[in-house]
């Protein structure tokens, strides 16, 4: 049986009023406070919500003792990249907040973090736990973390797969309409943080694969900002050896069509070349978001997790 969240609004901007669900696993108390894992949604950081958490996630909680935090942020191309990596920023920051602990019960130890994320999320995670991006975004670092837990992530824009028009894109029978997507590639549309659960509900929920189909990912992302998109590179700034990195796991689909497997083991081995503590596993087989399906409880990640929150 899974927990009910606690619903928070972390910020307000843009007449938007960004929020949290925290997940506290029955066993908190103010005398034994439990780490927590905060979790960054995937849909090209375009669309989609916190509300999209997998069964692993909904047990994980009363399961390991973990806190789970689902976190929206809002969505380019109507804010930019730095933009989302600010809303990123004051998510963790409000963790620290007399606010949050009041709200909690004062039951999560914020300093006890582990951030992770699925596909685009799995990005945000990579990015906030490295503090890329960060600099080249005008932004100060966010704090620093246990570990980073990252899920089939996209990691490099300069890469073809994501500068080649696809017509149609490789995973589906049918070119998306530019006329179906005009209003969602407007940056001038009005701002939001969140799109419906069920993919199929709202035609917004196609504008990943449009962005693929049409080779747009970077400029829906990055376009006005003057910001080189290898600023956002994970591998190529890893290697460079000016960032921090904590304890990492990684995950990623052998059959992964919408996010391409060597956009984690760029990373893996950046991580390897520098010598950081790196723990990496391949789904034989296995497709995007393929933990949507409840036999997949990603016990390896949920092990990393804990020695990471136990130090």
């Amino acid at each position: 049986m899974s927990l009910s969240p606690i619903e928070l609004v972390y910020k307000e901007i843009d007449g938007l009023k960004i929020k949290m669900d925290v997940y506290i696993p029955s066993a908190a108390t103010p005398q034994n406070r439990v780490p927590a894992v905060v979790w960054w949604h995937g849909g090209g950081l375009l669309l989609w919500t916190r509300k999209s958490l997998f069964p692993h996630q909904l047990s994980a909680p009363d399961k390991y003792n973990v806190c789970m935090i689902s976190v929206d942020y809002r969505f380019a191309p109507q804010t930019r990249l730095p933009g989302i990596l600010e809303d990123c920023k004051d998510a963790i920051e409000f963790l620290y907040s007399p606010e949050f602990a009041k709200a909690t019960g004062d039951r999560i130890d914020p300093s006890n973090l582990v951030l992770s994320g699925g596909s685009a999320g799995g990005w945000l995670s990579l990015l906030c736990g490295t503090g890329i991006g960060f600099k080249a975004s005008g932004l100060e670092l966010p704090r620093p973390v246990k570990g980073i837990a990252a899920l089939y992530p996209p990691t490099d824009m300069l890469h073809p797969f994501w500068r080649t028009k696809q017509r149609p894109v490789s995973y589906m029978d049918h070119i998306i309409p530019d006329e179906q997507m005009k209003p969602f590639v407007d940056p001038n549309a009005p701002k939001i943080c969140e799109t419906p659960l069920d993919l199929t509900a709202a035609p917004r929920n196609a504008l990943y694969h449009y962005a693929i189909q049409e080779a747009i990912f970077e400029s829906l992302l990055l376009d006005g900002t003057s910001i080189s998109a290898e600023a956002f590179s994970i591998a190529q700034n890893l290697q460079s050896k000016e960032f921090r990195t904590s304890p990492t796991y990684i995950v990623h689909g052998t059959g992964d069509q919408m996010v391409p497997i060597y956009q984690s083991k760029d990373v893996v081995q950046a991580l390897k070349d520098i010598q950081a503590e790196v723990e990496y596993r391949e789904m034989e087989g296995l497709d995007h978001l393929y933990d949507m399906d409840p036999k997949y409880e990603l016990e390896d990640m949920y092990s990393f997790v804990l020695r990471c929150t136990s130090k």
